[in-house]
């Protein structure tokens, strides 16, 4: 039996160095999935972080645009009032032309007007004149 009892004590053993063998890669796997798992939560940290700071730039552009279009709605009134006041001015332009226009062609009118009648003959020339030298007529006796 002393064979046989060593042969027990050997498998015994063996299995012993099976199970230690399988363990100790149980523990490097597990050690492993650990690192893994660390490194994923470092990656997690560090997409969150980055996450973090892209929403804050975003609130910042968010806030730029909408400055920027108030700023645009600004001008944009401020083009239209603008552009009320250049037509007001047209119009009082056109008003303008058309009264000079008006009184230059009265003015030249009357500049005609004028000549025709210091050109015409007047009714007087043809009265007989009366000499400077006459005297004047006698008073009415009383």
């Amino acid at each position: 039996g002393g064979a046989e009892g060593e042969y027990r004590l050997n498998v015994r053993l063996g299995k012993s160095e099976e199970q230690r063998s399988r363990m100790a890669t149980a523990t490097s796997r597990l050690e492993g999935a650990s690192e893994r798992l660390q490194e994923s939560r470092k990656m997690l940290r560090e997409t969150e972080t980055i996450g973090e700071d892209v929403m804050m730039d975003l609130r910042q552009q968010r806030e730029t645009l909408l400055h920027a279009r108030d700023g645009m709605r600004e001008v944009d009134d401020n083009l239209n009032s603008s552009r009320k006041i250049v037509k007001a001015m047209a119009r009082r332009i056109a008003q303008n032309k058309r009264i000079t226009y008006f009184a230059a062609c009265f003015f030249i009118a009357m500049v005609i007007l004028i000549v025709i009648l210091k050109l015409q003959p007047d009714g007087s020339e043809k009265a007989t004149p009366v000499p400077a030298s006459t005297p004047p007529p006698p008073p009415p006796p009383p």
